[in-house]
């Protein structure tokens, strides 16, 4: 059941467990001068709590109204439990294109933890994939820097889930950095993950021993071996370069005919 009246804005308090992580104060202000010039035109979905009001629906668009003085705006009364106010909250939030995977990851998780449903359930609840809602919940158990890293959209969704898969923290540090750096596709992430397992294979290159030299919590540099010259270069100065399964075998002459070039010029004139 649900019913249309104005109630004073200080009746209505913001969600318990809102989508957004924090409203961003120039987008409010900008919403609250639209809201000045041309009034609330979408009524803002709320429901009782004893004898005050939550938003379910419109929390930016409460306190944009809050923001240009409004006193009492236009709501949509329901009666809602906590499974129906969530859903109503996500339906609307997650139709919007500025919600980061962070806050829905995040609220996604709150919501699971605070009634103990099934991820089935919260998609069918949320009209998404089951999929969906475990890519989000990867998302809540990133580093944080990959979080700030999405929540900035400096990294693509589908890149951190790839990369979060690097189950050694430096590589997947690193990695990262550079995928923020060079802006890396799906496709380049894919490889370094394949990559990346294949040297955990036995004849591989990763090593959990120290160096001799190594001192712990100093940051080290990790080096990565040259395709082309087989010198080994600090990696953050490494490009990603995609070549054709085809082409490899040219590629691997022309890297034997580089290297027996570079040989000759480094051993000097004969007979010195």
């Amino acid at each position: 059941m649900e019913k249309i009246q104005e109630i004073f804005t200080d009746k209505i308090d913001d969600p318990v467990d809102p989508m957004r992580g924090e409203l961003e104060r120039e987008a409010l202000f900008e919403l609250s001068n639209n809201i000045k010039q041309n009034g609330l035109i979408n009524p803002i979905t709320v429901r009782p709590i004893g004898d005050r009001y939550e938003v379910v629906a419109g929390h930016r668009r409460l306190s944009a109204c809050k923001i240009a003085g409004i006193i009492r705006v236009q709501c949509v009364v329901r009666e809602l439990d906590d499974q129906k106010a969530f859903e109503v909250m996500a339906a609307e939030n997650l139709e919007r294109a500025d919600v980061d995977p962070v806050d829905e990851a995040n609220f996604i998780t709150r919501y699971i933890a605070k009634t103990g449903k099934s991820v089935a359930d919260v998609a069918t609840s949320l009209k998404r994939s089951v999929a969906y809602v475990n890519s989000r919940i990867e998302v809540g158990s990133m580093p944080e820097y990959m979080k700030e890293f999405l929540k900035s959209k400096q990294l693509k969704l589908g890149v951190a889930l790839i990369l979060n898969q690097i189950d050694d923290e430096q590589t997947r540090q690193l990695w990262t950095g550079i995928a923020v750096r060079d802006g890396a596709s799906v496709a380049q992430a894919e490889y370094w993950l394949y990559d990346y397992n294949r040297q955990k294979l036995p004849g591989g290159t990763l090593s959990t021993t120290p160096p001799d030299n190594f001192t712990p919590d100093a940051p080290q540099t990790v080096m990565f071996e040259c395709a082309l010259d087989g010198e080994k270069y600090d990696a953050r100065l490494f490009k990603t370069l995609m070549i054709y399964e085809g082409n490899v075998s040219a590629f691997n002459e022309f890297v034997f005919a580089f290297r027996e070039a570079l040989a000759k010029n480094n051993s000097g004139p004969a007979g010195e």
